[in-house]
């Protein structure tokens, strides 16, 4: 059974990136604070690995593959199609999709790191890295074995972090490799504490209190929003945006106020509540290709209305 208040949250995130790529620079001050946060990643990595650890834990490779192909189809697919329209445009329309003409060894970089021409795409490249990761580890070692090396994983990545080490080693490299890499770091500690929440099964116990427990993360949230409650602990670390306690949290909160609150309770009419759930479900099942093609929707209508576009060296016309 679906949880709607997870589907909800996962639609929030999506127009959330969005809307941040599109505007560049927010008037608003919440938008400004709410883009310099840089909570919706994390967040995504956080539902994505929670609702992994089944398939773990099951060991399931059919599922398991399946995931993988939803990942790997876009994120192969999608480089090489805005390759192929390039050439083409640069052949017959004497125009270029990208702001450059792209050699072959250019997208062969694309593939491998996620981030040369698509660099919004290294979101999926550390998606299928970290998945690949944790499923070859749960299909050699069983699932108490698992865990414990999902916390020796956890101490590991944040000793990367915290001692610079991750910071200063991959920036010695070029902007594509060191992001890509870099964020991968940073991407392991939200994956692997999702893993471990999940396995505690502490969120469903949750229910049985779940009016205190949403007052509580929203609370806690707050606190996190504007007081910078780990200013301290994250000004020893060199990062690429997405690393710290502040996000890890802010991320786990989150999912827990969607995931208690009972949408699925909530009474409609049984036509109303179809359509509800039709519209969740349609809209939730194309949030990764919302994700894969919006700077190019951004791109060109930020053309059409004479906009400078936020991705300068990615999809630029």
């Amino acid at each position: 059974m679906k949880n709607y208040g997870i589907e909800i949250l996962r639609m929030i995130l999506c127009f959330w990136v969005v809307l941040f790529h599109y505007l560049r620079q927010p008037d608003s001050k919440l938008l400004k604070n709410l883009k310099s946060k840089m909570f919706h990643v994390p967040s995504f990595f956080f539902i994505s690995f929670f609702f992994l650890f089944p398939l773990l834990k099951t060991k399931n490779t059919k599922k398991m593959l399946l995931r993988l192909e939803r990942i790997s189809i876009p994120y192969f697919g999608w480089p090489i199609i805005i390759w192929i329209l390039n050439k083409i445009f640069a052949l017959f329309c004497r125009k270029l999709l990208i702001a450059k003409i792209l050699p072959f060894i250019i997208l062969i970089k694309q593939l491998i790191i996620g981030r040369k021409f698509l660099v919004h795409l290294w979101f999926l490249f550390n998606l299928l890295i970290v998945t690949i990761v944790l499923f070859i580890i749960t299909l050699i070692f069983e699932i108490k074995i698992f865990m414990k090396i999902c916390q020796m994983l956890l101490i590991i990545f944040y000793i990367l972090q915290y001692s610079k080490f991750n910071y200063y080693f991959f920036d010695n490299y070029n902007l594509c490799i060191s992001h890509s890499v870099g964020h991968l770091v940073e991407s392991f500690p939200i994956s692997l504490t999702a893993e471990l929440i999940n396995y505690t099964g502490v969120i469903n116990r949750l229910k049985s209190f779940r009016n205190m427990a949403i007052f509580y993360c929203i609370i806690f949230n707050f606190f996190i929003y504007h007081y910078n409650v780990f200013i301290n602990i994250e000004s020893y670390s060199k990062k690429y945006n997405y690393n710290g306690f502040d996000k890890i949290f802010f991320a786990i909160f989150t999912f827990v106020i969607f995931y208690l609150i009972p949408f699925e309770n909530i009474q409609f009419s049984k036509i109303y509540q179809k359509i509800i759930e039709r519209i969740i479900k349609y809209i939730t099942s194309y949030t990764l290709g919302i994700y894969c093609i919006h700077p190019i929707i951004i791109v060109y209508s930020r053309k059409l209305f004479k906009l400078k576009s936020s991705f300068k060296g990615s999809i630029i016309i």
